[in-house]
């Protein structure tokens, strides 16, 4: 056995990540509130930190900003008052029962009057979710017939929350039960004809009058307790989610632009006080070696928030030229797109994009959306590029919406429709965004 001692030279590639880069990369990852979150934390910690909030927009300084900033587009500063935004409205975005139910209805595929007929018995819903209103007060003031008014009213009931739209107690329950995919004709006549019982705990009177087992009436009697009685409350201001979206596209002269949401956003600056004494050669030395940690703790926390701002506003542009149809015409024309198609035009990991898109909204003329909603898996179609799956769903909606609903399509048949619309898709895959979707099968849609 030889034992040499000498000197060898290698080479090797290793990643060494640094704080800056952490910081980086964890400030990226939040969502609008964690950043806020994080940054009264550090100013908690660090007194070298000023921090304004921004409530109103200078533009004056804003587009003096733009022109010094390496984001500069010249689109971002065309401004006039017929294309102002309305901040007040957009920006601080709550989520309402009614905004909510009025942009969803506004997904299907209905004329125009039908649309104002499911609009306006929204408006008439109470806070709770219910129509209390006389539905012969809504035809006659519509000038439409009870058959129309049936069909949004139809409509409305499917929509979120699970049993929104019902007239009274019982059909909340029914609904909630039948879009939940549960068919069960004694359970429809207990809650029909029984909520007394039910809320009184008698089921042994129940199990009786109806002809089933004790343990058959208390699971039942479990499915009841687990609806909400009142839908509506769980959209209400008080549970409400304050989204504040990153960025807005809006469309001025035929083109899309994009720009990042300035407002109700923190202002970091450095505090003057502590620079002077850094510039004082008298400081006491513990003192500087103090604020020079800070100031390089601040200086940290500042590039991180620029730099994911950056990053921010890239994907989100990259997001607009590659779903351009969708900003056009809504969300049936959404086209498949992975993460790496972004990471790889913009030259950055796809781990980063994934970060980028986190918990971020954007602001377009349908509502508001996560990044996230924008990427979405192919599915084989005669087009070159093929369909989205978030496509394909809205289509196997749609169809089922204009079912004959004593004859409702079966999955094979939406997928032999939809091969006839040149779109490749098994009859498990049918089933499956069905799922998703919440829609029940056929055999439960069916209406006798």
């Amino acid at each position: 056995m030889n034992f040499n001692q000498g000197l060898e030279l290698t080479q090797s590639q290793s990643l060494v990540m640094t704080t800056q880069l952490k910081q980086s990369l964890a400030i990226l990852n939040m969502s609008k509130l964690e950043l806020d979150e994080e940054i009264k934390r550090e100013c908690e910690e660090n007194p070298l930190i000023d921090a304004e909030k921004t409530t109103e927009i200078d533009w004056e300084a804003y587009i003096k900003n733009i022109e010094k900033s390496n984001l500069y587009d010249k689109n971002e500063v065309s401004y006039n008052r017929d294309n102002e935004v309305s901040f007040e409205n957009m920006v601080k975005y709550s989520s309402s029962l009614y905004e909510d139910l009025h942009f969803h209805i506004s997904l299907y595929k209905l004329s125009k009057k039908e649309m104002e007929v499911c609009d306006y018995i929204i408006d008439s819903l109470d806070e709770d979710g219910y129509l209390r209103v006389n539905e012969e007060e809504i035809i006659s003031e519509l000038n439409i017939d009870k058959e129309l008014f049936e069909s949004c009213l139809l409509n409305i009931q499917q929509l979120e929350p699970n049993g929104v739209g019902a007239r009274n107690i019982s059909e909340c329950l029914i609904i909630q039960i039948r879009n939940l995919g549960i068919d069960n004709e004694i359970l429809e006549k207990i809650i029909l004809n029984d909520l007394e019982l039910i809320g009184n705990n008698k089921y042994r009177d129940i199990s009786k009058k109806y002809k089933i087992s004790l343990q058959q009436c208390v699971d039942m009697m479990e499915i009841v307790k687990s609806l909400n009685p009142k839908p509506g409350i769980s959209v209400s201001k008080e549970s409400s989610m304050y989204i504040h979206p990153d960025v807005i596209v809006e469309k001025l002269d035929g083109e899309f632009i994009v720009y990042r949401n300035t407002n109700d956003n923190y202002q970091l600056n450095i505090n003057n006080f502590y620079k002077e004494i850094l510039k004082n050669a008298s400081s006491d030395n513990s003192a500087k070696s103090f604020i020079k940690e800070k100031l390089n703790s601040a200086t940290m926390l500042i590039k991180s928030i620029e730099s994911r701002n950056s990053t921010i506003m890239k994907i989100a542009k990259e997001i607009v030229k590659s779903q351009r149809e969708f900003f056009e015409n809504g969300v049936r024309y959404i086209k498949p797109m992975r993460m790496k198609d972004i990471a790889d035009r913009l030259g950055f990991h796809e781990s980063t994009i994934s970060r980028g898109v986190n918990g971020k909204y954007m602001l377009t003329t349908f509502g508001i959306f996560e990044f996230r909603y924008f990427f979405s898996s192919a599915i084989e179609s005669n087009k070159d590029e093929g369909t989205s799956s978030l496509s394909i769903k809205k289509m196997i909606q749609d169809k089922i919406k204009a079912e004959n609903k004593k004859k409702p399509l079966s999955d094979d048949k939406i997928a032999s429709m939809l091969k006839e619309e040149g779109i490749n898709i098994a009859r498990r895959t049918i089933a499956k965004y069905r799922e998703e979707l919440k829609i029940p099968s056929s055999s439960k849609r069916k209406q006798y």
